[in-house]
Formats: C-alpha cells, sequence, structure tokens
C-alpha cells in the first residue's frame, strides 16, 4: 500500500464495494465513495464538501455497529458500522459500512427453521433419553384410542420438580430416576416448561398412585444433604370415554399447577 500513488490510493477507496465516509472531529462530511453514493441515491449530491450530514445521514452517524436504516427508496436494510480514527489527520474518522441484511435474513431464516425443527422432535432437546412435548403428543394419540376401542386403563402422570440449587442438574439427575423405576412399557417426556410426562400403560389412576408413593422418597434423596433439596409435585389422570390426547395432557398439566399452586404435593383431574 505504501507503493500506492495519491491518486492510485484514492481511486482505490472509491473503487471499494464496503461504503465508506470520511469525517472530522466536528462532525462535518469530508467525502465518501461510490458505494456511499448509491446507498444514499440522490440525497449523495447533497453532501458535497464539508457539509453537516442531513436528517437521512443522521441514523448512519450513531455510536452504535450495527443500525437499521431505512434507504430513500422505503427500503430496509441493516449496515454493520465500523469507525476507524486516521492517525495524523487533524481529527478525521473514517466509517465502514457493510450490508449485512441478507445475512441477518437467512440467520433470521435459520433459527425459525430450527425451532421448527425442535418443536417436531420425538426426542427432548436437551436429554435425549426423554421424548419432547411432540414425542409425547404422537406417542399418546394411538395409546389412547387404544385404551378406548379396549377398555383398559391408561393414566398419564406429570411431575413437576423445583429446587433452590440447579434446576437443569436436578432435572436430569430425576430423568435417569424415572427411566430407572418405571416399566419398559412407559413412556417418560418433558414438556416446554420441563416438568416430567409419564405415559403409563395398563395403568389405573390408583396405580399411578402407587407409583408417586414409591418414587417420592427417591426423589427426595436425589437432594441430599443441601436444604434447597428437590421438591416434586405431581398431576395424576386417567383416560376417559370420549378423550384424545390433548384432553388428557391439558388435565395432567392442569392437576399439576393445582399440586403447585395448593401445595398438596399431589392432584388428581377426573
Amino acid at each position: 500500500m505504501k507503493n500506492l500513488s495519491h491518486p492510485a490510493a484514492l481511486a482505490l477507496l472509491d473503487h471499494c464495494p464496503l461504503a465508506i465516509l470520511v469525517m472530522d472531529d466536528s462532525g462535518r462530511i469530508q467525502g465518501f465513495n461510490r458505494a456511499f453514493a448509491a446507498l444514499l441515491g440522490e440525497a449523495a449530491t447533497t453532501l458535497s464538501g464539508d457539509s453537516q450530514p442531513d436528517g437521512l445521514v443522521t441514523p448512519l452517524l450513531g455510536n452504535g455497529t450495527l443500525v437499521n436504516w431505512i434507504m430513500p427508496d422505503g427500503d430496509e436494510r441493516w449496515l454493520a458500522i465500523e469507525a476507524v480514527d486516521i492517525a495524523g489527520s487533524d481529527g478525521l474518522t473514517v466509517r465502514y459500512y457493510r450490508d449485512v441484511t441478507e445475512k441477518l435474513r437467512l440467520k433470521k431464516e435459520r433459527d425459525t427453521l430450527q425451532q421448527e425443527i425442535n418443536k417436531l422432535s420425538l426426542q427432548d432437546e436437551q436429554i435425549p433419553s426423554l421424548l419432547s412435548h411432540y414425542g409425547i403428543q404422537i406417542s399418546l394419540d394411538p395409546l389412547v384410542s387404544r385404551s378406548r376401542r379396549y377398555n383398559s386403563p391408561l393414566s398419564l402422570l406429570c411431575i413437576g420438580i423445583d429446587t433452590g440449587v440447579d434446576r437443569d442438574k436436578a432435572i436430569k439427575r430425576v430423568s435417569y430416576l424415572l427411566k430407572d423405576q418405571t416399566r419398559w412399557a412407559d413412556l417418560v417426556g418433558c414438556n416446554s416448561n420441563r416438568d416430567f410426562i409419564l405415559i403409563l400403560q395398563e395403568t389405573t389412576q390408583d396405580a399411578a398412585l402407587q407409583l408417586v408413593d414409591k418414587l417420592v422418597p427417591h426423589i427426595q434423596l436425589l437432594g441430599g444433604t443441601d436444604e434447597a433439596g428437590i421438591k416434586a409435585c405431581f398431576g395424576i389422570t386417567q383416560c376417559q370415554r370420549n378423550d384424545d390426547a390433548e384432553a388428557m395432557l391439558e388435565r395432567a398439566v392442569a392437576a399439576l399447577a393445582e399440586a403447585r399452586q395448593n401445595d398438596t404435593g399431589t392432584a388428581i383431574a377426573v
């Protein structure tokens, strides 16, 4: 770069694909390149020679590194900004503008798609050994139909975990316990609120209560000697005539909410 002549250096800056604006320490515009002129369109003709920035340019001159800017034609753009003080230039600052609109749009689309994928995943995102909320719905639907058809018992047990320590760690410990203490035919999942949902096939409401009695001391032991410990609340419901998966899940979650609110430990939805 040191071997470039002054005209060659100016031409290089003028043809740079990044929009470039030069300002002095009093906020006056000293120059800009073609890319910046293209960014402003016809409004760039008003910015010649020691001009003060007008209202159109003002949003581009803030201290932020990312600005949402509405172009003269109404098009919305996101611009990443980098400001560099030029040493030995009597207070000149160069501002570089990089259009990241497409990059941010693609990132937003990617995040949206990832959220949709997570919703449609049968496995829990944090603990793959558990069913996700969607996995619970998909698994429960045919079991409800089977229960209604053959008049066989089917129960849901919703378990909420409360602790004064690391809740994620407590949930992981309880997940191992549930997998160990349930039968191979039972399905264990976790909903978006990080509450456990157990699908208990061939299990009556009373049998589900017996399972709760068995789980309570084990869950208490998981808390160890920590004063905060691990506290569990339980909501139970049994499949009823004309039930569907959604109705059962709603009743189980409502029963858990009641148990939490009334601090009863266990609530049954009928």
